[in-house]
């Protein structure tokens, strides 16, 4: 790798390193389920070649440069740390950050930063309300997503959460939200017909988050939970013709109007049954817009500093050499009211 290219790694490093850790947490956890030969998309063709007489992915090859990853911490040692890297983890880094199709940006924030934020994403008075945390579903992390947040605001959209499974994450934050209906990668019910589930609510989405062991080394946790929130384009939502919606212009009349829209979206027909009120069911992905991450902790990483690592292992070395000490003193005690015991019977 050219000098170049390494210092503009290491600047996006700087510039995001909750966003790298966030990438790699992804990338990693989906090439590490056991359904990585469906999930993990994009995968790093250019840096990894298929395997030998194969179109198969090497994810063998795949995992062991993964594994060579340090913390983004020491990412953030300078040059010298990505330089000493082996060649191919040092590849997956720059394919995975500075792809020039896709490079992903994102940053902390605070809960209350993005609770002032969103309600400037909402103007259909669909009856979206803000989060109301408490306990296990407050977020430990929020992260921005800088792509989907520069953008102004849809002219007539809303805000709602969508729960996905953690190793799905990656090819969302790639790729995109996508309508998996009927396809093999579809992991839940589609009860109300084909699309993007979402709902206003965000239990209702939180409890569609399922934990999943993560990258070991990540600062948010080993065991996660992801959570996304959305804005959705109401005017590309799609409906059947008798029961569309009317558009912008349409909608710019009063307050009440705008209402009778948002129970139309809401009571709109899908195969056989209704949509309950807090769901908005999405067939095109250009209709969606991610604005951010919730990251939720179930297991904390268990990351040990060096010196204290050191200072336990010198501990136990204490210990060892405390209890052999015990042991011969205890032998030398035993033996001497052997001798003793022996002398008192020979007289």
């Amino acid at each position: 790798m050219s000098l170049d290219s390494l210092q503009e790694l290491l600047a996006e490093v700087n510039a995001y390193p909750d966003g790298t850790d966030l990438l790699i947490t992804a990338f990693y956890t989906s090439a590490h389920h056991y359904r990585r030969s469906t999930i993990c998309t994009p995968f790093p063709s250019e840096v990894l070649a298929p395997l030998p007489g194969t179109k198969d992915k090497d994810f063998a090859s795949l995992q062991r440069a993964l594994a060579a990853l340090p913390a983004v911490q020491s990412l953030l040692g300078g040059e010298d740390v990505l330089r000493n890297l082996p060649p191919t983890t040092l590849a997956l880094l720059q394919w995975l950050l500075l792809h020039p199709t896709r490079r992903r940006h994102f940053s902390q924030a605070t809960i209350g930063e993005m609770l002032r934020e969103l309600p400037q994403r909402d103007s259909s008075m669909r009856g979206w309300r803000l989060p109301g945390f408490a306990g296990h579903n407050t977020p430990a992390v929020v992260l921005r997503a800088h792509e989907g947040y520069a953008q102004a605001p849809f002219p007539r959209g809303t805000v709602a959460y969508h729960g996905t499974h953690l190793e799905n994450l990656h090819s969302i934050l790639h790729t995109g939200l996508q309508n998996l209906s009927g396809t093999r990668l579809q992991r839940t019910g589609a009860n109300f017909g084909a699309g993007i589930y979402l709902s206003t609510n965000y239990d209702t989405a939180f409890s569609f988050c399922q934990p999943c062991i993560s990258w070991p080394l990540s600062r948010f946790g080993s065991k996660l939970r992801a959570l996304l929130v959305c804005e959705v384009d109401l005017d590309r939502v799609d409906h059947t013709p008798s029961q569309s919606l009317p558009s912008a212009t349409a909608t710019a009349a009063t307050a009440s109007s705008a209402a009778s829209d948002a129970a139309s979206l809401t009571h709109h027909r899908h195969s056989d049954k209704d949509l309950p009120d807090t769901y908005l069911l999405v067939q095109r992905a250009d209709a969606l817009r991610l604005l951010y991450v919730l990251i939720y902790c179930d297991a904390a990483t268990a990351a040990v500093p060096a010196a204290a690592a050191a200072g336990a292992a010198g501990g136990r070395r204490r210990v060892n050499l405390c209890t052999l000490m015990v042991v011969i003193y205890a032998g030398f005690l035993l033996a001497k009211g052997l001798l003793a015991a022996l002398r008192q019977h020979r007289f």
